[in-house]
């Protein structure tokens, strides 16, 4: 969607080119923000990827105190601490490295402040859920993968938002939990001189986000809560648990195109590679001897601007 040229030999500039006569989606949806909610974003469609733009002049972020917790009985020691992971899907194969050691001591100390998102944040980001809800969900639209930009252009800070629309369309209706598609979101934050003053995404590299690459920041996603925040994180045989989240997401999302699983410990140099048959040993739903996975087929109704869904 942009053009990199050299000026003068030693340096680059990007070069945006104008963004393509929108949609009637996009007019749609475009629309809709700015009737109801005053937003002025820009969209653009990349393959099967729908992108939103929200730049905003409010703060993303503000520091707020924490009430003292006691601690949670059930809740286990880290054993393993996670310095590094990383991951990559390349030649029909998801590869992954990573360096992990034993956790000798851990610093519980509390100094009871927490950085949230702003109220104006949520305020926006609500706004732009609902926009997607009344106006993305139909079954007959053709988008796969939804990327929110919402940046501070004040001070050029950026939170980019990554979901899997039929992710969004089945939490819509409760077809799976609230928790469990928040896991199933990419989030990130940046922050950079570039986005000061930019009204339109001249800083977002819009591109189409294909399954394997959406699956592949899933499970580094999946594996950093597991090893930093989860109430049980591994105790033991930590490579077991890495490869049950990887087969565990490869399950969720019925994916099959790929070839193996490449893991690499960085620091002790040990190598695995697994075939997807291999895989099926692993994960909290690794389907029994003999027995296929449990799962239902689930139905979405996009009717008269209202969903329903139907279990068989």
């Amino acid at each position: 969607m942009c053009t990199v040229i050299a000026v003068g030999g030693c340096t680059s500039k990007k070069i945006v080119l104008p963004r393509p006569t929108p949609t009637e989606l996009q007019k749609k949806f475009e629309l809709k923000c700015h009737k109801d909610y005053n937003l002025n974003v820009t969209t653009r469609i990349v393959g099967k990827t729908f992108w939103i733009y929200a730049p905003t002049d409010k703060p993303l972020f503000e520091f707020a105190a924490e009430s003292p917790t006691p601690p949670d009985p059930l809740k286990k020691p880290a054993k393993y601490e996670l310095l590094y992971i990383n991951g990559f899907f390349q030649d029909n194969s998801f590869n992954f490295e990573y360096d992990i050691i034993s956790k000798i001591k851990s610093d519980m100390q509390n100094n009871g402040l927490t950085e949230k998102e702003t109220d104006s944040f949520n305020q926006l980001y609500n706004n732009l859920n609902t926009a997607i809800t009344e106006t993305l969900l139909d079954p007959a639209n053709p988008i796969s993968f939804v990327v929110i930009s919402i940046t501070d252009i004040k001070k050029g800070i950026e939170v980019k938002i990554t979901f899997y629309l039929e992710d969004y369309r089945m939490a819509s209706v409760e077809g799976i939990p609230y928790d469990e598609f928040n896991k199933r979101i990419l989030q990130e934050s940046k922050g950079s001189t570039n986005y000061i003053g930019d009204e339109i995404g001249q800083h977002l590299d819009y591109n189409d986000i294909s399954m394997s690459d959406f699956l592949t920041k899933q499970m580094i996603n999946r594996i950093r809560f597991k090893f930093t925040q989860s109430d049980f994180p591994p105790q033991e045989n930590y490579e077991d648990i890495i490869l049950g989240i990887i087969a565990d997401t490869n399950r969720y999302y019925h994916f099959t195109g790929f070839n193996a699983v490449h893991m690499e410990d960085i620091r002790t140099k040990k190598i695995m590679t697994l075939t997807p048959k291999q895989l099926e040993s692993f994960g909290d739903n690794k389907p029994k001897d003999g027995q296929k996975p449990n799962g239902k087929l689930i139905h979405i109704i996009f009717e008269d601007g209202k969903t329903t869904i139907k279990y068989q």
